[in-house]
């Protein structure tokens, strides 16, 4: 029994809904009330950020206990209510898959590498004029003193001259080999090598935990569909999150991948891991190339969007290359470009993101599977859950209702993102 069910009504959920069905009331609410989606409505802000709130509290078991208890005075968060369009926002991407991925660092990396880079370019160059400042004023150093060791009238100073040899004999052998600096750039990828490792090691306990329920069960047909269940609630959690549905089919494909090349090693000869780890290497590559499509791919859309705003503003008229005036492009038609730039920079934002969770996923996988401290019998089991396990992502799928409801939930948070940054 509730005291109140205020926040479960704004949700249009039961005071028993379970945290999936909870996290999806409050994405078909929060899209159907966002105010980007009712600009006409001055109350649509208002109950944004009351289902904000009723989502803050119903998807903290702590909370949500007090408020069934005691009611919304007694279940307000440490710091008070996080704003509605930042909450909305902090969902995109979420936390939901770090236990099977950890943080993704590529792309936040790629932007702390070029400031590196910058800085131990500016680094470089001051070091090279101060180097050029010294070698100057060596040079000017020995002119003077070659001055001071010249002929006087007409003489020969040979004693003179051994002199200043043998004062500086030596000093040009004398070369200080000091260890060489390491730049920012080099000691930041260090460290980042060093966290790698020891996600790596986090990750592959999450997912021997995982695994262990069903490998140190009684291991029979019951067990596996009991855990093929498991898996598949969390699963149709999991799908709802942004790009959730391609993060699930990206890990189940791995899974299952890493499952056959072990599982193939232990047969004759090891030819089986042998062909299913040649065919994991093409697949790599043709990830690779798909990387770095949809990047340029982005890059070149973000030219020509930059191209129709400098046209799209220019005061003078404008000519093809035949010499015809041409119409400027329209506010609309940038806008709509913008909009294609956008779902452009997404698709390679994922292609970069998916490239780095194949990598970390491979990397987690061969330490599970290949930790010789336990038995074969039991690796062979791991493998085997593992390949349950990539199985049932690899079947998750979103209904027709769902995938809109997902498509629109991502174009607003992805729009909130973009207001957001050029704020």
């Amino acid at each position: 029994m509730v005291v109140d069910t205020a926040y479960y009504d704004l949700l249009g959920i039961t005071p028993n809904a379970t945290s999936i069905e909870i996290k999806k009331a409050y994405r078909k609410k929060s899209v159907q009330e966002h105010p980007d989606k009712n600009p006409n409505d001055p109350g649509a802000t208002e109950r944004f950020q009351a289902i904000s709130e009723a989502y803050q509290v119903l998807s903290n078991d702590e909370l949500r206990a007090k408020y069934d208890r005691l009611g919304k005075q007694e279940a307000v968060p440490k710091g008070g209510f996080e704003d509605a369009a930042e909450q909305f926002s902090a969902i995109f991407g979420g936390d939901a898959f770090a236990s099977y991925i950890g943080e993704l660092q590529l792309l936040r990396n790629l932007q702390k590498t070029e400031e590196l880079s910058a800085e131990d370019e500016a680094e470089k160059q001051k070091e090279e004029e101060e180097k050029k400042k010294k070698e100057d004023a060596e040079k000017k150093r020995k002119e003077e003193e070659d001055e001071r060791f010249k002929n006087i009238d007409g003489k020969t100073t040979t004693h003179l001259t051994l002199h200043k040899d043998e004062a500086n004999d030596g000093k040009s052998d004398e070369v200080s080999e000091e260890p060489k600096k390491k730049t920012k750039l080099e000691q930041f990828e260090e460290e980042q090598e060093k966290l790698k490792e020891v996600r790596l090691g986090e990750l592959s306990q999450k997912l021997i935990e995982r695994l262990s329920i069903l490998t140190e069960s009684v291991y029979d047909e019951a067990c596996k569909i009991s855990f093929e269940k498991k898996f598949e609630e969390e699963a149709n959690l999991l799908k709802m999150e942004s790009f959730g549905l391609d993060i699930l089919h990206t890990i189940g494909d791995v899974y299952c991948e890493q499952a056959r090349i072990f599982l193939g090693s232990q047969n004759f000869l090891g030819l089986g891991g042998m062909l299913h780890s040649v065919k994991a290497k093409g697949g790599l590559f043709m990830d690779t190339l798909r990387t770095v499509s949809a990047a340029i791919d982005a890059q070149h859309t973000m030219k020509e969007l930059e191209k129709m705003k400098e046209d799209s503003e220019s005061q003078e008229p404008l000519y093809d290359k035949n010499g015809i005036e041409k119409t400027k492009p329209t506010p609309e038609e940038v806008v709509q470009h913008e909009q294609l730039l956008m779902g452009k920079v997404l698709s390679a934002a994922w292609h970069g993101s998916k490239f780095e969770i194949m990598s970390t996923l491979r990397g987690v996988c061969k330490k599970v599977l290949e930790d010789e401290t336990i038995s074969i019998k039991t690796r062979i089991r791991r493998a085997e859950a593992l390949k349950l396990l990539g199985k049932v992502f690899q079947r998750s799928f979103r209904t027709k209702a769902e995938q809109e409801e997902a498509q629109v939930f991502e174009e607003l948070v992805a729009e909130a993102t973009k207001k957001k940054k050029s704020t």
